[in-house]
């Protein structure tokens, strides 16, 4: 399996919204399309999936021009920001639907509902559904039919922890079965630990195209050195949460980061996530002083449990955790000089 994109660009309101000279994916690659907001990454990714016409180039399947011939389209599977269910049917339902309009044998959806974890959802509505849930059905339905080139648009939007795992999970199985996959992110905290390589967008151009290799912390990427000024606890605090029927009263050393998602703030420790009332900000401030730094508009991180910082492109920056996960934490270019100045590295 071999995609090439050649001299591809895409004009909107008469500016080049899109002017990539030569890109190749192979099969067994995950690439990563890394950028801020505008940089083209959705622009391109429509594009690569048979949706958007280019303005001029040619984006070839295994040498085939994909809109020059339907069938080799029949090889693309895409995942969309938007997860484009139908509400009132159930999760069986929505993956049969489409099962039945590209003509999949039946066991194909007992299969994805097998692999995305949601067998024992599949007769409840979709609309009934956590938004997390919601993404993993999104994605059941991209794996259906077994194709060929996998295209996911910030596959890890409205997503838990635990989804993010099983995505990451099978995309790399995907990848070992030959297929080639690309996805899109603003930050490389989750697609930077497994995909094999990183293109940085701006402007619709490509400003960086690499192999991802696998980093190793160094001792001056080390934030928790000797010497690192360590606040000290000298009356004993509790952070409330609440995990099902139970308030869960947290040590501030426990927690490894606090994040925003879903209009809600989750409490993470190595062991367990759960939610709490407060928000980011009332955090920030109960935990002053307390080695918790904001690190990302929707991040709040314990500087204790940092074990390196890491420079993917030249605008990306990730915090790599010392949990056996090696949780990986988006740090936005302001905060990563603040954290600079902070620590002295």
């Amino acid at each position: 399996m071999l995609i090439r994109v050649h001299r591809l660009h895409k004009m909107l309101d008469n500016h080049h919204a899109l002017d990539i000279e030569d890109l190749q994916i192979e099969g067994g690659d995950i690439y990563a399309v890394a950028g801020p907001v505008g940089s083209g990454k959705t622009l391109l990714l429509r594009t690569l999936a048979g949706v958007l016409p280019p303005s001029g180039g040619r984006v070839e399947l295994e040498g085939v021009d994909i809109y020059r011939n339907a069938q080799v389209r029949l090889r693309i599977a895409a995942l969309f920001e938007e997860d484009l269910l139908y509400e009132r049917l159930s999760v069986y339902d929505n993956l049969n639907l489409y099962r039945n309009l590209h003509h999949l044998p039946k066991e194909s959806t007992e299969h994805v509902l097998t692999q995305v974890e949601l067998s024992d959802q599949a007769r409840k509505s979709v609309a009934k559904l956590t938004p997390s849930a919601r993404r993993r059905v999104a994605f059941a339905r991209l794996l259906m039919g077994n194709p060929g080139f996998l295209l996911l648009d910030h596959p890890t939007l409205r997503t838990d922890l635990e989804a993010q795992n099983l995505f990451a999970r099978l995309l790399k199985q995907k990848a070992q079965e030959g297929a080639a996959v690309l996805l899109t992110c603003e930050d490389l905290s989750w697609a930077g630990k497994f995909c094999t390589h990183i293109v940085e967008l701006g402007g619709g151009r490509v400003i960086d195209c690499r192999r991802n290799e696998a980093p190793a912390p160094s001792a001056s990427s080390e934030v928790a050195e000797e010497g690192s000024a360590v606040p000290e606890r000298l009356v004993p605090y509790k952070v409330p949460a609440r995990k099902e029927d139970r308030v869960i009263l947290f040590d501030p050393g426990e927690i490894l980061y606090a994040t925003s998602r879903d209009s809600k703030i989750y409490l993470r420790t190595t062991s367990e996530e759960a939610t709490t009332n407060l928000t980011l900000q009332e955090l920030e401030q109960r935990l002053l002083g307390r080695g918790f730094f904001k690190a990302h508009r929707a991040y709040l991180v314990n500087l204790q449990h940092i074990k390196a910082v890491i420079q993917f492109t030249r605008n990306s920056y990730t915090l790599l955790l010392n949990d056996a996960q090696e949780t990986m934490i988006p740090l936005s270019k302001q905060s990563e000089k603040e954290l600079q100045a902070l620590l002295g590295y």
